[in-house]
């Protein structure tokens, strides 16, 4: 019989789908810390089957991003209003994305303030030689 690779976080009655199937799933439950780690996996893994998404299915690939989001804001203990008021918060200072204002690049002087920061984050911000 073959036997096939998941390795990730599944919604809560799948195991009991593939049991019910007559499969034999090898499952396990996360601590609170890795059950933490594996949705913002999944919610990585889920936001790029958006783009994917076949036409009229894009609300599902969206559900899915937002019942993680929902399920780690509760592990985190955080409401719904705690996170609207940092998400008011960050809008105010420095807006929303709904303009998909998009940066290729950005040269600074020597000494800006944001160099230390640009550099600590080279993955995410890879120096241009």
């Amino acid at each position: 019989m073959p036997t096939f690779t998941f390795a990730k976080l599944v919604r809560d009655k799948i195991v009991d789908h593939q049991i019910a199937s007559g499969a034999r799933p090898a499952y396990r439950s996360l601590d609170p810390e890795a059950h933490k780690r594996e949705l913002v996996q999944k919610i990585m893994e889920e936001a790029q089957e958006i783009t994917g998404a076949p036409a009229g299915k894009e609300a599902e690939e969206i559900a899915d991003v937002q019942q993680a989001l929902d399920d780690l804001k509760n592990l985190y203990g955080l409401s719904d209003e705690d996170v609207r008021a940092a998400q008011v918060a960050k809008n105010e200072k420095n807006g929303a994305f709904a303009k998909g204002i998009y940066v290729d690049s950005v040269t600074v002087d020597e000494g800006d303030k944001w160099i230390p920061y640009y550099r600590e984050n080279s993955d995410r911000y890879p120096e241009i030689k």
